[in-house]
């Protein structure tokens, strides 16, 4: 069984190789890989750190958060915006610092490539580290997709990026899981996708962080299948694999996808005195209390006490060749010892601050499970009796992709998405939740309304009538400013550049000459977005004193 898994692996990477030289032969790779290009040039500019205050970052999904080992910040990386028209793919770095309740983007030199559905861990070591591992970038039509394999670290002392070239490392992928384990981390699983076919991996690598080196682990035993987006917990033993999803052609252009729901344990067969667990087994977890139904795409993290608490996710039923979804807004908890699940349940109370649509009721639920909430993971239960008027509790709407971190007993959850009729809203609120006396949720910062962004496109004919709006400049009064990306309140021109160069340098490079030079379609492209940013800024500041007046 093991050198069937082994051999299959293989077999993975072999593939995912060749994709990756077909993609490269595909009708557009070649500007794809040129648009990454010009964007670390524009990176380049930025030779020195700063910071600047600032609002929440612009929605967006398939980001990273991680918690500062230092001090009490969750920082947010990279990440994409899809309108269903048009992809925005980020590599900006946002701080939230939770004493101060405010946000800072931060400019740090030399960043990587603009990137989603990569990873990044956290690390106590060299005054803190955070590191990065591969990720994608998608065509702003989201029919092609560069996969990265490059590893990058950012050190918070020095404030400088740095990518580390070791060779041996994973082949280019997105979706995968990294976490550390003492002197050394772990990415696992991921996939690769090209315009016409994908590939999952199941196969496990280390990284030396003394050494700097790759290294390819062959566990003992069975392990999970092929996966992207499942989760990786530390336990006291070991890292537990759990969750996770894949699909399969069972045709041209008919795929099925799985969402699976099963648990492995991987643990070190022996712990060296020095350096990295190089031989490692699997093992099958057997689950038990009351598992959370089938879903895919949950946030989960550890929050002390051997413990990790889950919230949302979605689950696809494929019904007549119509895929209808389900987002939760539950919570449950696992206990990392026993592997045994339980119902996470707020206990009563009526505080924090709503959000649009997140009310529900501590006893009967958001209609998704039978049960709401429960409180630090313990199995209190709210009496069937209780005043349902009188015990209201707010919570984040059901959703599918949240972030969720633990940091000085709190829960931290950021973003994700849902589907309301045909259009994806995706969020960018913040919650916090108090793991000691779990009440409420609090909502920290609301999303913004981003139902109205979304423009499906099916047609290649709505595509250019598209592009003919888009061709609209900035200084035209008469063309509409929502068709650009809106300057928000107390916003800096160069975070509003920042998070939308990349809408500015495609309009200006279909308007250009096929031989104007790429730093002359720059400096047109930055003094087109200053246009909009002052002509919207000039807006906000007119709206500002007619309200003053009014009062």
């Amino acid at each position: 069984m093991v050198k069937k898994k082994n051999k299959k692996g293989r077999g993975a990477e072999k593939t995912a190789q060749k994709m990756a030289k077909k993609s490269k032969k595909e009708e557009g790779m070649e500007d794809l890989e040129a648009m990454i290009a010009e964007f670390k040039q524009m990176d380049k500019k930025k030779t020195e750190f700063y910071e600047e205050k600032c609002t929440k970052p612009s929605p967006r999904c398939n980001l990273t958060v991680s918690v500062h080992p230092e001090k009490d910040e969750l920082l947010f990386f990279g990440g994409e915006y899809d309108t269903g028209h048009k992809t925005y793919v980020y590599n900006d770095l946002f701080a939230y610092s939770i004493k101060k309740n405010e946000w800072t983007q931060q400019f740090v030199p030399n960043p990587p490539p603009r990137r989603c559905a990569h990873q990044a861990i956290t690390l106590a070591r060299d005054g803190g580290q955070m590191w990065v591992f591969g990720g994608e970038f998608a065509s702003p039509t989201h029919s092609k997709f560069y996969h990265y394999k490059d590893l990058w670290v950012l050190g918070f002392k020095s404030k400088t990026w740095e990518q580390v070239n070791a060779p041996g490392g994973p082949s280019a992928r997105s979706g995968h899981r990294m976490i550390g384990f003492k002197k050394q981390f772990l990415v696992f699983g991921g996939f690769h996708e090209s315009s016409t076919n994908f590939v999952y991996f199941n196969d496990l690598h280390s990284f030396d962080l003394t050494a700097y080196q790759w290294s390819k682990l062959t566990p003992n035993g069975n392990g999970p299948s092929p996966r992207s987006a499942c989760h990786l917990l530390p336990t006291s033993t070991g890292v537990l694999i759990l969750g996770g999803y894949s699909k399969v052609k069972l045709k041209k252009d008919v795929d099925k996808g799985t969402a699976h729901d099963d648990m492995f344990l991987l643990e070190p067969e022996t712990l060296p005195k020095e350096g990295p667990v190089i031989k490692w087994k699997w093992g099958k977890v057997k689950e038990s209390g009351e598992k959370p139904s089938s879903r895919s795409s949950y946030g989960i993290t550890p929050i002390g006490g051997n413990r990790a608490v889950m919230f949302g996710g979605v689950f696809d039923e494929d019904e007549d060749d119509e895929i209808n979804s389900v987002f939760y807004n539950t919570m449950h908890c696992l206990d990392l010892s026993s592997f045994r699940w339980f119902p996470f349940k707020l206990r009563q109370g009526r505080t924090g601050k709503p959000g649009k649509k997140d009310k529900v009721d501590a006893v009967a639920g958001n209609g998704d499970e039978e049960n709401a909430p429960e409180n630090d993971c313990e199995e209190s239960e709210i009496p069937e009796t209780a005043d349902k008027e009188k015990n209201l509790v707010w919570v984040p709407c059901g959703r599918m992709n949240p972030l969720i971190v633990a940091k000085g007993g709190y829960l931290y959850l950021y973003g994700g998405a849902f589907e309301e009729d045909d259009k994806q809203v995706t969020l960018n609120d913040l919650w916090s939740l108090n793991l000691k006396n779990p009440t409420t949720w609090n909502q920290v910062f609301e999303s913004d309304d981003t139902s109205k962004d979304w423009q499906e496109s099916d047609s290649s004919s709505s595509d250019e009538e598209g592009k003919a709006d888009e061709a609209c400049g900035a200084e035209d009064e008469e063309c509409d400013s929502k068709q650009h990306p809106n300057v928000v309140l107390h916003e800096s021109f160069d975070c509003y550049w920042a998070r939308s160069s990349e809408h500015w340098l495609e309009l200006m490079s279909d308007a250009a000459d096929e031989d104007t030079p790429a730093d002359k379609i720059r400096e047109a492209a930055e003094d087109m977005a200053r246009a909009n940013y002052k002509l919207e800024k000039k807006e906000m500041k007119r709206k500002m004193e007619k309200e003053k007046t009014d009062s």
